[in-house]
C-alpha cells in the first residue's frame, strides 16, 4: 500500500510539472531589456549633465601648482607619491626539528620576516628622495 501511494504521488508530481509552461513558471516583463535601456538613456537627457559639469571645471591657478604633484596622471600612475617607513626584513634560522604530533622529522630552513607587521607611511616631504638607498635586506 506504502508503494502505491509513493508511485502515485510521483506520477501526480510528474503530470503537474509537465502541464507547467516556462510562461506560467516566470513572469513575462512588460519591456525588454532593449526598451530598457532606451527609456533609461532618454531619461538622462542626452548628455545634457555633463555639458553642465563642464562648466564648473576651471582651469589650474597658480595656487594649484604646489599640489599638482599629488595628482594622478598617466606619467606618474604607477609611481607611489607617498613613501612607506623602513620596515627592515629579519630572517631566522629554524634548526632541524621533528614535527610534534608525527614526529616526522623537518630539515632546517631560513625564513624571513618584516619587523612590524603593517607597512607605516610618510607624510610628504618626511623621507627625503635624495639618495635613499634603502632596499630592506642586507
Amino acid at each position: 500500500m506504502q508503494k502505491l501511494t509513493v508511485v502515485l504521488t510521483a506520477i501526480s508530481i510528474s503530470f503537474l510539472s509537465a502541464c507547467a509552461t516556462k510562461d506560467t513558471m516566470l513572469p513575462v516583463p512588460e519591456h525588454n531589456m532593449k526598451q530598457v535601456y532606451n527609456r533609461h538613456m532618454q531619461s538622462n537627457g542626452d548628455g545634457v549633465l555633463f555639458d553642465e559639469r563642464a562648466v564648473l571645471r576651471r582651469p589650474m591657478i597658480e595656487a594649484d601648482v604646489a599640489l599638482s604633484n599629488y595628482v594622478r596622471t598617466e606619467k606618474n600612475q604607477l609611481e607611489s607619491k607617498f613613501k612607506t617607513l623602513p620596515n627592515p626584513t629579519m630572517y631566522m634560522f629554524v634548526a632541524p626539528h621533528l614535527a610534534s604530533d608525527t614526529q616526522v622529522p623537518i630539515p632546517g630552513y631560513l625564513t624571513e620576516f618584516k619587523m612590524w607587521k603593517t607597512e607605516h607611511y610618510a607624510m610628504p616631504g618626511e623621507i627625503s628622495d635624495m639618495g635613499s638607498n634603502y632596499v630592506g635586506h642586507p
